[in-house]
């Protein structure tokens, strides 16, 4: 028997197939093993992300908390709000200096 993954990957569209339970059941597994190793390792990325607080975000750049809330508002740079703190991914603050160097 040809693996129903397979079978759905190849693109054929016009088919009917009769599924014993058991393949359907491995078909489920391996799409849930497969998007587990694909969001897995951005879902860990994600967790160990480091935070910087407002403070240190405008003593980076040397600038006041509405130069950030213009930054907010114009897609440059989004805070993360952890409870009623914000604080900003130390990843778009490094991607917002480098594009401020190239500049």
């Amino acid at each position: 028997m040809t693996n129903l993954l397979e079978l759905i990957n190849s693109g054929v569209t016009d088919v009917t197939v009769n599924v014993k339970l058991a393949d359907l059941v491995e078909l489920i597994k391996q799409t849930i093993e497969a998007a587990k190793a694909e969001l897995l390792p951005a879902m860990v990325s994600a967790a160990q992300e480091v935070l910087l607080t407002k403070k240190e975000v405008m003593e980076k750049f040397g600038v006041c908390h509405t130069t950030l809330w213009n930054w907010n508002r114009n897609n440059i740079l989004i805070p993360v709000k952890v409870g009623k703190k914000v604080c900003y991914r130390q990843s778009d603050v490094e991607r917002l200096i480098l594009e401020r160097d190239r500049k």
